[in-house]
């Protein structure tokens, strides 16, 4: 009983806590997406794959639809498995990414990235009701 309880109160604080890092990983994933667009811009490959990188470590928390819903804010945690879905989808776009810059395929890397923002409106569109 005691393991329980430990177990819930510290899932709770968990839970809290997550749902406040969602705008600080949310604005790390804009930070990412401005070097990717820096990148292609000024055709600055290291910043292209630092984006790529920081999307990454900030799409990280959308691991699976537990994490998400975990994560979530009560009202919107019915969004969890949509939440996750946009995430795997997010993360396959930025592994073609990577792969086409170190292909020196820049084109498709850029194709590739309109993949990342259709991901990222995607889940917006549907957690935030747009």
């Amino acid at each position: 009983m005691k393991k329980l309880l430990i177990s819930l109160i510290l899932l709770s604080a968990i839970g809290v806590h997550a749902s406040e890092d969602i705008p600080l990983n949310m604005k790390n994933m804009r930070d990412g997406m401005i070097l990717i667009q820096d990148g292609f811009l000024y055709n600055k490959k290291e910043s292209i794959l630092s984006g790529i990188t920081k999307i990454q470590q900030a799409n990280s928390i959308f691991q699976d639809a537990k994490c998400a819903e975990a994560i979530l804010p009560s009202e919107k945690k019915k969004y969890a498995t949509i939440a996750y879905i946009s995430a795997k989808n997010l993360n396959m776009y930025l592994i073609k990414m990577k792969d086409f810059i170190d292909e020196n395929s820049t084109v498709n890397a850029a194709d590739a990235y309109s993949g990342v923002i259709h991901s990222c409106t995607h889940c917006h569109a549907i957690t935030r009701g747009w």
